[in-house]
């Protein structure tokens, strides 16, 4: 199953008095957004003016944000101190049993905060921790026409709570035409960053998301940037979404 879902067709949000805008193609309570496997919550953030988050809580959840443009100052109860992202960077919070944390954001910034859930009920009782990764020490590889950068998974020194997840950015230069293989005991959301193609034949452009399940190839008629994540399509635990 491939299923194309539009920026229109995400939940879509206005706060700060309209200096940040998000479009979320994860997001409980929307039923074309629902959340599935390990994967709880998506937004993708756009600042036109700077704007901040007060100290906040968080538990269980493991929390990453991938910054595309501008930056992000950040502050949390574990470690104490302000640390910035830049363009290129990302951060992995493990909330565990109970983080709070702060964010000041740069106008012009572009970037992702996605939740997972890496079994709630077992995080809760473990200690939080707070850990940034800088885009000088992750370097992509080129293959088949496209370059490949892994932010989490095999090839990745990026360390993880939540089970058998995968993060990585496909770049195509020029336009390309590529069978992309996939694991269909898997699940997968593609985001189109940047650029415009097809997708098995659909139209895909920059904003959309795209899922996939119980397939093992996706056509990818393509030039820009794509982010995917890959889930297991069965866990071993209950998700607290279900």
């Amino acid at each position: 199953m491939i299923q194309i879902i539009k920026k229109s067709e995400q939940f879509n949000d206005v706060i700060f008095g309209g200096r940040f805008f998000a479009n979320k193609p994860v997001f409980n309570g929307n039923e074309q957004t629902k959340p599935y496997s390990n994967l709880f919550y998506w937004s993708n953030g756009y600042v036109t003016e700077p704007c901040e988050f007060g100290l906040h809580p968080h538990e269980g959840f493991e929390i990453m944000t991938f910054i595309f443009e501008g930056s992000n100052e950040h502050y949390d109860t574990a470690t104490q101190t302000w640390t910035s992202l830049n363009a290129g960077d990302f951060q992995i919070i493990q909330s565990n049993s109970g983080i709070k944390h702060q964010e000041r954001i740069a106008k012009g910034t572009r970037a992702f905060q996605i939740w997972f859930d890496p079994n709630f009920y077992e995080a809760i009782k473990l200690e939080p921790s707070y850990t940034d990764y800088h885009g000088k020490n992750f370097q992509p590889k080129e293959e088949n026409g496209m370059s490949i950068l892994t932010y989490v998974g095999k090839e990745s020194t990026a360390k993880t709570l939540t089970p058998n997840l995968t993060i990585k950015k496909l770049t195509f230069d020029t336009q390309t035409k590529i069978d992309f293989p996939l694991n269909d005991s898997m699940s997968y959301t593609f985001y189109v960053l940047n650029g415009k193609g097809f997708a098995n034949n659909q139209v895909i452009e920059k904003d959309d998301a795209i899922r996939i399940v119980n397939t093992d190839k996706i056509n990818i008629d393509f030039q820009g940037e794509l982010f995917y994540i890959e889930t297991p399509t069965v866990l071993e635990y209950k998700p607290i979404w279900m």
